[in-house]
């Protein structure tokens, strides 16, 4: 067996895919010679890269210094010959994703140098998007350390700069992801408790799955871009289903045109947002079911919900309203727009405002709540501050965020910042998806500026127009015929209450129940080392956690609203190292302590929620038109024929 198809062979079992394209690779390959010890070195674009003498002593010596550092993962921009990422192998080091931007180096070495027993523990990539998604499955805490030889920075200079930023883009995301969950998870659940007298009322967004099949979509963002294209909308009412994103609503209506559907989602009111006049009556809302309770008080045409797929609480109770659509979501709500747009049929869909990035001046669209703004970059801090007047604040209001780059669609960088980046992502690799399982939707970015997104098509929302638009429909009609005579199962969904409220007391019971013990292995802790009592009282916290765990099967979404204490011990961990000893025992008991007090004052907190929840659903003798009995006495929620409504 030659060089090249050992180490095809050794790749095919971790990447069959680079193996196989590859192996279809006809074009020029570099040529791999001998240093002067023997092992494998190349030339490229005239340059050595790596030692002509002793590849291994030169890479030895750069991995000490990279480990120096301490990273979680090391991110290397280039593999050669592998004499890098075997070095951190040999010195315990097995976290290392590699990417190789020259398929004519990649598969040279494949073919002149033995780097098979790198390839079961270096995750190697030859596709940037597919390295990128990798970046983002990676944990946001870790420490992320990319490393590139000098050669491969000089030879390919446009494509490490483009690397080194997408990586820090990707972990951003990460980052972003979980201080989201952080700030945000427990005032969902809150919300979706209270929304719960709400639900019934309105009919789930994939009522109209399908309703609008082959019809032109327009997704209406609030950048600032909006403004340049904004009046055109108003030839498409009728023609073409228009979503706007809540935060464009009332500047699209500044341009004479009023949307089909605004979506929403965020967690707290905003009464701000809306116009108050016909407008509002005449427009439907398409809603999350954690938006804010107010949001369903709205006094507006019509309601749909969607479910959020990412929270346990949702994904258990959404069959009981009849829907199994949960949209992919990006962190907006015109990511969830998109996806709500497959999923009724619609194409093309067409973009306007969304830019991701700032304007000349501004965030958003002039016309909606910010009164004005005043952007301004400092470029070496790598920061952009922004003072904003907003229609409900006295003062103005002044943030500062970490400056980020994307490009643009004139090709040029153009500045953002943290969420967008994250959304900007989102619709890459959402556009990735759509290709292989949707070929026949045509997504369209009409934003006339702002940044690029890869497997859209970018053209004037003019031109779009006039190639998609056809005759006129009756919404109206369609949406009345698509969405009527749905209805709740309100026993099914206030049995999985009455379940949730009597596992939220059997962990609360158990939680206390380990801080019992917890405090007396602290009284019998001595000179910093766990006595044989601790020990013992070890072994039965281990039991009740037993009991803890299998309650909160009942109640998964407990969990989520400890985010920020698992979260927490999680730091301690890592700061502390696994092996605690001698008097670091005290600080571990202190974090697991600390973790159950809040698994006991969160049970407590959601208790009473879910009783009022469940009191309010008694309460309810018919909904969607059907009447019901609602009892408590309908069964386990967990029974065969309330799953399969899920």
């Amino acid at each position: 067996m030659d060089l090249l198809e050992k180490n095809l062979e050794a790749l095919s079992a971790k990447n069959p895919a680079l193996a196989g394209l590859v192996r279809g690779y006809a074009g020029e390959r570099v040529t791999v010679e001998a240093a002067r010890n023997g092992l494998p070195t190349f030339k490229f674009s005239g340059r050595l890269f790596h030692s002509s003498y002793d590849p291994a002593r030169e890479a030895a010596s750069l991995a000490d210094e990279i480990l120096s550092r301490k990273p979680d993962w090391i991110l290397l921009f280039g593999l050669g010959c592998g004499h890098i990422a075997k070095a951190l192998l040999e010195r315990g080091f097995r976290n290392i994703l590699a990417y190789e931007p020259s398929m004519e180096i990649l598969a040279g070495v494949l073919a002149g140098a033995d780097i098979s027993g790198l390839v079961p523990d270096v995750e190697l990539f030859a596709d940037m998007d597919l390295f990128m998604d990798k970046v983002r499955d990676l944990d946001g805490m870790d420490d992320l350390l990319c490393y590139s030889s000098n050669p491969y920075k000089a030879v390919f200079p446009a494509c490490h700069a483009d690397f080194l930023n997408r990586v820090d883009n990707a972990h951003t995301t990460s980052q972003v992801n979980i201080k989201t969950d952080i700030d945000s998870r427990e005032a969902w659940i809150g919300n979706y408790f209270r929304n719960l007298r709400h639900l019934p009322e309105h009919a789930p967004i994939d009522a109209l799955r399908g309703a609008f099949k082959g019809f032109p979509l327009i997704i209406a963002g609030a950048g600032p871009s909006l403004k340049k294209n904004a009046h055109l909308l108003r030839e498409a009412k009728g023609k073409a289903v228009i979503i706007a994103a809540i935060t464009a609503y009332k500047p699209l209506l500044g341009f004479g045109v009023a949307p089909d559907f605004v979506i929403a989602a965020e967690k707290v009111d905003l009464p701000e947002y809306f116009a108050y006049d016909v407008n509002d009556r005449e427009t439907r809302l398409i809603l999350g079911e954690v938006s804010h309770p107010g949001m369903f008080t709205r006094d507006v045409k019509e309601k749909f919900v969607f479910f959020n797929g990412h929270m346990a609480l949702s994904r258990e109770h959404a069959g009981f309203f009849g829907s199994s659509f949960f949209p992919s979501m990006g962190g907006s709500v015109t990511t969830v727009a998109l996806d709500i747009g497959v999923m009724l049929g619609c194409s093309p869909i067409m973009f306007v405002g969304q830019d991701l990035c700032f304007g000349e001046n501004e965030t958003h669209a002039k016309g909606g709540v910010y009164v004005s703004q005043d952007v301004r970059y400092d470029r070496e801090k790598g920061e952009v501050v922004i003072e904003e007047d907003y229609v409900t604040l006295k003062e103005k209001a002044r943030s500062s965020f970490k400056l980020l780059w994307l490009k643009g669609v004139d090709g040029r960088p153009v500045p953002s910042k943290y969420d967008w980046v994250t959304f900007h992502q989102w619709f890459e690799n959402y556009m990735r998806t759509l290709r292989k399982d949707s070929p026949g939707v045509k997504v369209i970015n009409s934003t006339e500026g702002g940044a690029y997104i890869e497997g859209m098509e970018h053209i004037p929302l003019r031109d779009a127009l006039d190639r998609h638009l056809g005759g006129p429909v009756d919404l109206d009609e369609r949406i009345e015929r698509a969405s009527s005579g749905r209805g709740a199962d309100i026993p099914s969904l206030l049995a999985s209450l009455v379940s949730m409220r009597n596992a939220l007391k059997e962990m609360r019971r158990s939680a206390e129940s380990i801080l019992e013990e917890v405090r007396r292995i602290k009284r019998s802790v001595g000179d910093g080392s766990a006595a044989a009592e601790a020990v013992k009282r070890a072994g039965r916290i281990k039991k009740i956690e037993e009991v803890l765990f299998r309650s909160a099967e009942k109640s998964p979404f407990i969990w989520e609203s400890l985010s920020a204490a698992t979260h927490g011990l999680k730091a301690y961990l890592r700061e502390s190292g696994a092996d605690v000893r001698g008097p670091e025992v005290m600080k571990e008991i202190e974090a697991v302590s600390a973790a159950y007090r809040d698994v006991a004052e969160m049970c407590l907190r959601h208790i009473p929620t879910v009783n009022m929840a469940a009191e309010e659903l008694r309460s309810r003798k018919s909904t969607g038109g059907r009447v019901i009995e609602a009892t408590e006495n309908k069964g386990d929620c967990r029974d065969g024929r309330r799953l399969s409504g899920r």
